[in-house]
């Protein structure tokens, strides 16, 4: 199922700006717009909310704006820590360890 939207659309629904995507990125700026203020149309491909099973790598930028939008404390109930990574040249392929915090 294909979405189509016109601006005309979105400027009869109320809002500013208009999303593509629904997934973490989309929601996200959604979410801020809407804290700001900000009238905004979230359009989504698929008819509900997944998840796909895919992990996410958040370093501590990504945190601080997840914390901005009030969401960081809910998701650190469910998230695990990655204290270190294995890494391997493909030159020497040597196996090093990376910490990571």
């Amino acid at each position: 199922m294909k979405m189509r939207i016109s601006m005309e659309m979105a400027e009869d629904a109320g809002e500013n700006i208009v999303i593509v995507g629904g997934g973490i990125c989309g929601l996200a700026t959604g979410l801020a717009l809407h804290r700001k203020g900000i009238r905004s149309l979230v359009l989504e491909r698929s008819e509900s909310l997944r998840a796909s099973g895919a992990a996410i790598i958040l370093h501590a930028n990504g945190w601080r704006a997840l914390d901005q939008l009030g969401v960081a404390s809910y998701l650190r109930q469910t998230s695990i820590p990655i204290l270190s990574g294995q890494f391997t040249s493909l030159d020497d392929d040597k196996l090093q360890q990376i910490p990571f915090g």
